[in-house]
């Protein structure tokens, strides 16, 4: 690593003079007393303000590796055993793929264009355009249910169809699960928070409203004493 050396001679400082201004993003719109905790954001870069919802239903992620085959996998169901981790798929043809469970147990191969389906997962590879090689992969992430946040859609079937958060802080988990803030409760500026295109602001107002979060059409300057 090259290292740059800034040369600075005597009384290098000049006189000067600068000012800053805070801008508020007026998130917050009122007394009602905030009550905030950690949560799990489990995917998407999202802003300060947006609207989630809490997964309630065990998921699965899926991601292809760095393929030379632009084929696709779908189709993702749970076994009847409940199995949490990882499983990777690893081509050993254009048609067929290894199958590997967290625990490293191999299970039956599958093969392309058929669904696939045993006690531990479920899942359909769809070929492309251009054929999978030999080392193309994908991976499977079964995920637990405790908790864990997404932005709210209000046609998902997750649990995160209810809107119940605000996030507090903005947060990219586009590539893994990040830590991040969220408020549970209190009074926000309905044109501060963002939120899914599925939702219209007054169906988010309403459904807000059981979980102590309130969304305002505006956000006083006066003080509050």
């Amino acid at each position: 690593m090259s290292l740059t050396v800034n040369s600075v001679g005597e009384n290098p400082q000049q006189p000067s003079i600068y000012a800053e201004t805070f801008i508020p993003d007026q998130l917050i719109a009122g007394n009602l007393k905030l009550v905030s905790q950690s949560i799990q954001l489990m995917a998407g870069t999202l802003a300060r303000g947006a609207v989630l919802g809490q997964q309630t239903n065990n998921s699965i992620n899926s991601a292809a590796g760095t393929n030379t085959g632009n084929g696709t996998i779908g189709t993702l169901s749970l076994g009847a055993t409940e199995t949490f981790g990882v499983f990777t798929l690893v081509a050993t043809s254009a048609t067929n793929f290894t199958v590997t469970d967290p625990e490293g147990n191999a299970l039956p191969p599958a093969t392309v264009g058929t669904a696939y389906s045993n006690a531990e997962i479920g899942f359909k590879i769809t070929a492309g355009g251009t054929p999978f090689v030999a080392g193309d992969s994908f991976t499977l992430n079964v995920l637990e249910a405790t908790g864990n946040y997404i932005l709210s859609v209000k046609t998902a079937s997750d649990g995160s169809q209810v809107p119940s958060a605000i996030l507090a802080g903005s947060t990219d988990a586009s590539v893994a699960p990040q830590l991040a803030g969220a408020y549970l409760l209190g009074e926000f500026n309905q044109n501060a928070v963002s939120f899914d295109p599925s939702w219209s602001l007054p169906a988010l107002q309403t459904a807000l409203r059981p979980y102590g979060i309130f969304l305002k059409s505006t956000v006083s300057a006066a003080d509050p004493s």
